[in-house]
Parts: C-alpha cells; sequence; structure tokens
C-alpha cells in the first residue's frame, strides 16, 4: 500500500506533462496560424471604438450619457452594426494604427526571437518600433501614445491623440525590450523619454497623506486604480533602470492608493469614485495583479506579494465559471448580452504566465484557456473569435487592438513562460 502513493502521483504527473506537451504543441500552432494572418492583413486595424468617435457616434453617446434610458434609442444603431455587421464601419472610418497593439506585438515578436533565435522576429520588432515613433503624439514632456479617433465617455469628450496611460505602457515596455535585445542606446533613450512623460504630465490626486490616484490622461484627475497601477510600473520601472529616486516617490504614493484600494475580499473597483465606474471585471483586475507582480519584481515587498495573492484568490474565485471560463463582471449588469469576452482570455493568459513561479494554479489556468482559444476560438484563416454573444453567435470582426494583439502576446509569453521553465 505504501508504494501505491508514489506510483500514483507519477502518472498524475506524467499525465499532466502530457497534457501541457499538447497545449504546448497547440499554442506554437496557433502562433504560426496567427502569423501568418498578420503578414497578409497588416498592422493597420479598425477599432471597437472607432464608429463611437464619428460625429453620430459621439452624439448617440454623449446623450446616453446625459440622458440615460431617452439616449437608448441613438446608440442602438451602432451596438446593431457592431454585433450584427461590424464591417459596415469602412463606410464611416478607415483603419489605423494603436500604440497599445504595436506595443503588445513589438513584445510578442521579441518573445518569439527570444525562443527561438530567428532573426526574422527582431526585424519585425525593429520595424513595429520605428513605425510608433511616427505616430505618437507631440507636444508633450516624451514620447506618448492614445487613440486616433475622440472618445466621448462619461466625465466628457476626450479628444484624439490625447495619451493615456493604459496605451503608452506597451510602447515603454517594447523600446526596453528592444534595448534589451539589440543593446541599441536609442532604445533605452525613447524608453526614457516616455517615462518622462509619465512622470510629469500625468496628474497625481492625493487620497490619504501617504497616497495619491493618477490620472489616465494629462486632462483629467480621475482615480482609475489600473492607471495608477501602469503608471506606478512605468516610474519603478524607470527608477531602477535610470536612478530616478523622484520617479520611485511618485511610484510609491501610487502604489500606496492601488494597496489601500483593495477591498477586505480581495478585490478592486475600476474607479474608487464616478458615476457608473464602482464596478469588478476581470481584464482590469488582471491589470492591477500585473502591474503588481511586475513592480514586485524590483521591490520584494512582503505586502505587495499579500494583495497580489488575495486579488488572485478573488478574481480566480468571483470572474471564472464553473467550467473555468472568464466572467466578465463578479456581479453581472441586467442586461449584459457577451458571454464570452475573449480579451479577459487575453489578459489572464498573460497573467497566468506572469505569475507562474509564483501562483502555480494561475500558469495552470492559462495552460486551459489557452488550449480552448486555440482549440475553440482560433478562426481557419488563423486570427480570434472577439466575443461569443449569449445565444451562441461567435463576433469575428477583427479588431488588433481588442483583442487580436492581445490574444498573440499572451500566447507568445506563455509560449516564452514555458519554455524558460524547461531551459532551467
Amino acid at each position: 500500500m505504501q508504494n501505491q502513493a508514489p506510483a500514483a502521483n507519477r502518472v498524475r504527473d506524467e499525465r499532466t506533462q502530457a497534457e501541457n506537451a499538447a497545449v504546448s504543441q497547440q499554442v506554437s500552432e496557433g502562433i504560426k496560424r496567427f502569423e501568418g494572418w498578420l503578414e497578409k492583413n497588416g498592422f493597420a486595424s479598425f477599432d471597437p471604438y472607432d464608429v463611437w468617435g464619428t460625429k453620430y457616434g459621439l452624439f448617440a453617446r454623449r446623450t446616453y450619457y446625459e440622458k440615460g434610458k431617452i439616449g437608448l434609442p441613438f446608440i442602438a444603431p451602432i451596438i446593431l452594426l457592431e454585433a450584427l455587421c461590424p464591417s459596415l464601419r469602412s463606410w464611416f472610418v478607415k483603419k489605423d494604427r494603436f500604440g497599445t497593439a504595436d506595443g503588445q506585438l513589438t513584445t510578442a515578436f521579441l518573445n518569439l526571437y527570444r525562443v527561438t533565435g530567428e532573426k526574422k522576429y527582431l526585424e519585425t520588432a525593429i520595424r513595429l518600433g520605428e513605425d510608433m515613433l511616427q505616430y505618437s503624439v507631440s507636444g508633450y514632456s516624451g514620447k506618448c501614445w492614445g487613440y486616433p479617433f475622440d472618445w466621448q465617455n462619461n466625465r466628457g469628450l476626450w479628444k484624439k491623440n490625447t495619451p493615456y496611460i493604459t496605451c503608452t505602457p506597451y510602447c515603454f515596455a517594447a523600446y526596453l525590450g528592444l534595448y534589451d535585445a539589440t543593446g541599441e542606446q536609442r532604445y533605452l533613450d525613447i524608453a526614457r523619454s516616455i517615462a518622462t512623460f509619465v512622470y510629469t504630465d500625468l496628474k497625481d490626486t492625493p487620497t490619504s497623506p501617504d497616497a495619491a490616484a493618477a490620472s489616465y490622461s494629462p486632462m483629467d484627475a480621475t482615480k482609475v486604480v489600473n492607471a495608477s497601477a501602469y503608471r506606478a510600473w512605468v516610474l519603478f520601472e524607470a527608477d531602477a533602470r535610470f536612478n530616478l529616486p523622484e520617479y520611485k516617490a511618485k511610484a510609491q504614493r501610487n502604489l500606496n492608493f492601488i494597496l489601500q484600494s483593495q477591498r477586505a475580499d480581495g478585490a478592486w473597483l475600476y474607479a474608487t469614485e464616478g458615476s457608473g465606474e464602482g464596478f469588478i471585471d476581470n481584464f482590469h483586475t488582471a491589470f492591477v495583479l500585473k502591474n503588481l507582480y511586475k513592480i514586485n519584481q524590483r521591490l520584494k515587498n512582503p505586502a505587495v506579494d499579500a494583495a497580489v495573492k488575495k486579488g488572485w484568490e478573488f478574481y480566480r474565485r468571483e470572474l471564472f465559471d464553473a467550467a473555468g471560463d472568464p466572467k466578465s463582471f463578479a456581479i453581472e449588469p441586467r442586461k449584459q448580452i457577451v458571454k464570452l469576452e475573449m480579451y479577459n482570455f487575453a489578459e489572464a493568459i498573460t497573467l497566468g504566465a506572469l505569475l507562474k513561479d509564483f501562483i502555480p494554479d494561475a500558469f495552470d489556468l492559462a495552460q486551459s484557456l489557452a488550449g480552448k482559444l486555440c482549440g475553440k476560438y482560433q478562426l481557419p484563416d488563423g486570427h480570434f473569435v472577439t466575443r461569443v454573444f449569449k445565444k451562441g453567435f461567435k463576433h469575428t470582426f477583427p479588431f488588433l487592438r481588442w483583442p487580436q494583439a492581445q490574444l498573440f502576446y499572451s500566447l507568445t509569453n506563455l509560449l516564452y513562460a514555458s519554455q524558460k521553465g524547461a531551459q532551467q
């Protein structure tokens, strides 16, 4: 009887290794198929929010925010267009480039270069890096990126090319990655310029004697938690790379805001104030967790470790269903029509790859989701489903910023994490 337990454990371990090998093969094949699609279609893309940036879209959304249900008839046509025939947007808008997408694609190709050593991946990453410089937003203290359309939200109108902290850090990571891969000083200089923007042009709103929330853009004074997480990571990383203690001091206040905003159950609200922003959702929670973990690779702070573990426990318990699929909200809005949002898949896979050596369950979940993604939600031409509606209808029109780039990036993160573990 004493020998049965080790034997059973050995069989289980062998089965797990076989399953992981099968998923790794699926992921590698899925990456190759997406590469083929991307090569054919290029880096310019339509976007889920581009039609909302037209004159009618801005009017409809403004009316909805101001009038509530009275505005529903005005936003309904765009919602129907998006759900039933998203390709019709080509009548009203054109494809464009997005810093979020290009930044993540750059890092994805650098991941593939690190895994394979193939120069073609480094060459593609370098090309993307050059492209991003061409459409960075001018007029600020450093390089920065936003969206090429107007964005009407519940706080007002943010004009096209307003730089955002949710876009710019992906470009920061891309240029740091290019420097690490090539040793070229100019990439490090670009990264420092980006950090200067993040330090100088974004606002701090005090929330306690030792904490402050970072703004989403240079135009607001919001208290959005994931925005503060992105900003804190950039500033901590800039201090580590460039020895900038004043950056670290600001980052610490933003970090304190995040830690102090975590609820007793481990969750974070999207924002700590603001009408309609007291929700808890999947991918914004993942944003906070991944940035906290990256920050703590530098700080080694037990309080941050504890926050990540507690946040992960809530995330896993409340933002995934019994089948292991991501739920968009911890408490679902009444009229939610989306069953599966593939952006949630992307962020969960990236988070799981990142947490591989810290929370093994996170990596297991990432493996499971990657298998489903490549097996059920990748289309024959190589791109991925955008979302699945509750009636089973699949939205298949591809947007690079949401979520094609994120899904590709997540799979390369998982591949790199798997290969790194095997090499060790």
